[in-house]
């Protein structure tokens, strides 16, 4: 196994377990689900706080939404991309939301700036996944840019905000909106008219 498929498999394992058995998970546990020696953790980690941080920090990366924005079909018209890129962002909003109360639930709290860790704004850091489910959004919205009213960076701004607000039920009979009237929120305004 090369070095970076035998991180890859160590931080895997890692996630997986301390989702079932939060972070008082052994050294040997991972080693045994990641298919290593427990001695080749500690060649790859300095400790296990560091394997901790690292397994968090890839559990919070978005990776399905980045695939998912990036696949969306070419020929798409501007409502339907509007309503897939907010169907993704919610989507990832929810499954944020829940890993954190799952891992605070394991006693697992807020992961700070972890030593050697870039500035988000440079790359790693906390926020790392957040600037490139951005940046993927933008990405998504700049074919349509002749389309739009405001610059994609703005629009992509617009539609996480909007996202992240209806992904909030406010009671337990609470019905979220559906992506397809968020989209026609964004596009046409909340007043009724033409469209």
């Amino acid at each position: 196994m090369a070095p970076d498929e035998r991180r890859q498999a160590i931080i895997e394992a890692s996630v997986a377990l301390l989702l079932t058995n939060g972070p008082e998970l052994s050294t040997r546990e991972i080693a045994k689900a990641a298919g290593v020696a427990e001695g080749t953790i500690f060649r790859v980690f300095e400790t296990k706080g560091d394997l901790i941080h690292a397994a968090v920090h890839a559990a919070m990366q978005p990776t399905a939404a980045l695939a998912a924005l990036a696949e969306l079909p070419a020929a798409q018209d501007l409502e339907q991309r509007v309503t897939d890129v907010l169907l993704i962002l919610v989507e990832e909003i929810r499954r944020t939301r829940a890993l954190f109360v799952h891992l605070a639930g394991a006693g697992i709290g807020p992961q700070r700036p972890h030593p050697g860790v870039a500035h988000p704004h440079r790359g790693g850091g906390p926020h790392e996944g957040r600037w490139q489910l951005f940046a993927a959004t933008v990405a998504a919205l700049t074919p349509y840019a002749a389309h739009l009213s405001v610059e994609p960076p703005i629009a992509a701004k617009l539609l996480s905000a909007l996202a992240f607000a209806t992904s909030i039920n406010l009671t337990d009979t609470d019905n979220p909106a559906t992506p397809e009237s968020m989209a026609a929120v964004a596009l046409h305004g909340i007043a009724e008219g033409e469209k």
